[in-house]
């Protein structure tokens, strides 16, 4: 009998399946027309973790560049184009802001550029002279690229229109857009669904370990798990966000602190103190 999904997660689930295969395809499609992938949603529920196992799946790592976080000069954005030009080669950007970037002008139009429709994309540089990561990596001043590229961000479609009224379209035409967005009673019961059914806080944790008896095991015992759930449970109305991420934060914070006033400051500097990632301005 096929257990039926709760209805207020089946959304979230649908969400993640479809940025998991469209990854799985882009990945073993690189003859494909469409070179760009765009996965937006809310930090911390997942999407990375999505496109990393999709990646894996694939077998397709070693052919995989992945840039996470803060920022990323334009030179350095055409150099690492340039090395990931052939078309088995996949350069990741998470979380990666260019929106908000002061060189925009410069990166967007380079990776718009980039998942342009088609083989043989033009990347060109239009300065007279390299710079030295050019000179040390032997870039010429243009190039074809025949890569793709996969973009995971925290804004959504919305705020790119917002920040980049210009480029929008752009954006809408050339990436396969995946949106992973949710409401916080869908993400407060699609947390509780991952520790719950998938394990997320014990043996499927990929962040902490514990001993017992010099014994290794993944995640956290199941009496911090409980406690953490419990704890979910009763505030999670009062949480400005949560996600997988600040359940492990509330398990850490639990497990670490075995001095009830101690934990209680903790949990509640968490629970005032945590920020929705959002972006939305």
């Amino acid at each position: 009998m096929t257990k039926r999904i709760n209805p207020i997660i089946k959304p979230v689930l649908e969400a993640f399946q479809t940025a998991y295969y469209q990854t799985l395809n882009f990945a073993n499609n690189p003859g494909s027309a469409i070179n760009g992938l765009l996965v937006m949603g809310d930090a911390g529920t997942g999407k990375s973790h999505h496109v990393k196992q999709a990646l894996r799946d694939a077998g397709v790592q070693q052919n995989v560049e992945y840039i996470k976080g803060g920022t990323i000069t334009a030179p350095a954005l055409y150099v690492k184009l340039y090395l990931n030009r052939h078309a088995h080669r996949i350069l990741v950007l998470d979380d990666v802001d260019i929106i908000n970037h002061p060189e925009k002008s410069k990166l967007v139009p380079l990776i718009l550029g980039a998942v342009e429709e088609g083989r043989d994309r033009l990347c060109s540089w239009n300065t007279a002279k390299k710079n030295a990561l050019m000179e040390e990596h032997d870039v010429p001043f243009d190039f074809l690229f025949n890569g793709n590229i996969i973009l995971i961000t925290n804004y959504t479609m919305e705020n790119i229109g917002a920040k980049m009224a210009q480029w929008k379209q752009a954006f809408s035409s050339r990436f396969i857009p995946v949106n992973c967005i949710f409401n916080h009673e869908q993400k407060y019961m699609y947390t509780k669904y991952l520790v719950e059914n998938e394990m997320m806080l014990t043996d499927n944790c990929r962040v902490h370990t514990y001993y017992v008896d010099e014994k290794k095991f993944n995640g956290y015992p199941q009496s911090i798990v409980q406690e953490t759930m419990d704890y979910i449970d009763d505030n999670y109305m009062y949480l400005s966000d949560i996600t997988p991420r600040v359940a492990v934060k509330i398990a850490d914070t639990i497990y670490y602190n075995t001095d009830p006033v101690m934990k209680r400051v903790m949990l509640s500097n968490l629970k005032t103190g945590m920020n929705n990632g959002n972006h939305k301005e």
